[in-house]
């Protein structure tokens, strides 16, 4: 148990600085002159080393260990993020060219994102280590709760930029500092670790049947995330006519209510009444097919606000049921694999999913949400078609 809360605070520290960048790089462009294409390739290229790194990061949790791949990733997150906050305080205040400023910065996130994986990756893989079967679906709902958690803290942290623009980096930077002194101090190592020296790790297929169900989903909801946050408050101001500022507090306050829904939806159907992965995808796909359907009443806020709760329902349910479905597919000596397989997924959906809503809402305001119902159509498709979805008794 106290391994669990040490994997669930050091993956909630891990994404909140990670999120915490998020309300900082519109003023910080706005105010040097980085233009909006050049911010948009902090979180392409981002997420493009994600997805490179996460299988390399799980196949290092096999030889080194998930305690030490955890700790290398909290370190240097605090380390990147904190530089991250230096660097843009000092173009701030030197006027620095917007072009070197734009290179120095994108650096910096470039290179968090070769290390952003290790700590899910490495969480995922403790986990199956240490549990089974339904059990292992509840444990690693605590890897998306702390997520979703981070995904609301992060932002939040923003309300801090009205004393010092980079106070919430600052700020967020010393919660993985925090977590990787928990991690060192109170966090066992797992089997795996323990006769790390002695193993070869374990390598999946790209496209290894056994997962590629479970691969596709998570990317389609990572995908479909990202469209839909992207495109959000261009959403709601071209068709409720509001202001930039009225605009930001309803699309802050939508993304923290189907955070919200998201931690609610796991404690009570994974982590209470412990479904096990096929009932969370029975269940949880059709209901994000649902959100992207209501999305497309856009003439009605209730319709939004509606397609925002079944949006942060359909999470809480998909992600975990599809993580502990792969994780319960495969052998034993392939969980460091398989973590990173699944890590590798949400790289590719957060790499796609703002490229392919912003392209599409420039066609018609209503084709992400289309594009969405498409995607959930095929996942839920899949999930009723594939007996015996998940190993878990």
């Amino acid at each position: 148990m106290k391994a669990m809360l040490v994997i669930f605070f050091a993956v909630l520290f891990q994404y909140s600085c990670g999120n915490a960048i998020n309300p900082v790089l519109a003023p910080l462009a706005i105010q040097t002159g980085i233009s909006t294409v050049q911010t948009g390739l902090f979180f392409t290229l981002s997420s493009l080393m994600w997805l490179a790194a996460s299988p390399f990061w799980g196949r290092q949790s096999e030889i080194i260990g998930r305690k030490r791949v955890m700790l290398i990733g909290l370190g240097s997150c605090f380390v990147l993020y904190m530089l991250f906050g230096i660097v843009g305080d000092w173009g701030l205040s030197h006027r620095t060219p917007a072009f070197l400023l734009f290179v120095s910065l994108l650096l910096i996130r470039v290179a968090s994102g070769v290390f952003f994986s290790t700590v899910p990756v490495a969480a995922q893989a403790y986990i199956a280590d240490t549990t089974s079967g339904r059990e292992r679906t509840a444990a690693i709902s605590l890897v998306w709760m702390a997520s979703g958690l981070g995904s609301i803290i992060g932002p939040a942290m923003g309300v801090f930029s009205a004393y010092h623009l980079m106070a919430p980096l600052y700020l967020g930077s010393l919660l993985p500092l925090i977590g990787f002194f928990v991690v060192w101090a109170y966090l066992p190592p797992s089997q795996v670790a323990s006769g790390a020296g002695d193993r070869v790790a374990a390598r999946i297929k790209l496209f290894d049947r056994r997962i590629l169900t479970y691969l596709f989903i998570i990317t389609s909801l990572q995908a479909s995330v990202l469209a839909i946050q992207v495109t959000t408050g261009f959403f709601i101001e071209g068709h409720f006519h509001l202001s930039s500022g009225g605009t930001a507090q309803i699309a802050g306050f939508l993304f923290m209510l189907a955070g919200a829904v998201s931690v609610v939806s796991q404690l009570l159907f994974v982590r209470l009444l412990k479904l096990s992965s096929r009932a969370l995808l029975t269940i949880g796909a059709p209901i994000f097919l649902l959100a992207s359907v209501s999305l497309l009443f856009h003439s009605h806020m209730q319709a939004v606000y509606t397609g925002f709760i079944l949006l942060g329902l359909g999470v809480g349910l998909v992600l975990p049921g599809a993580t502990s479905g792969a994780s319960l597919s495969v052998n034993q000596t392939e969980q460091g694999a398989v973590a990173g397989r699944i890590s590798a997924a949400q790289g590719l959906g957060t790499a796609l999913g703002p490229i392919v809503g912003t392209s599409l809402y420039n066609l018609n305001s209503l084709f992400p949400y289309i594009f969405t119902g498409v995607l959930f159509s095929m996942a839920s498709g899949l999930v009723w078609k594939r007996r015996g979805f998940g190993k878990e008794t």
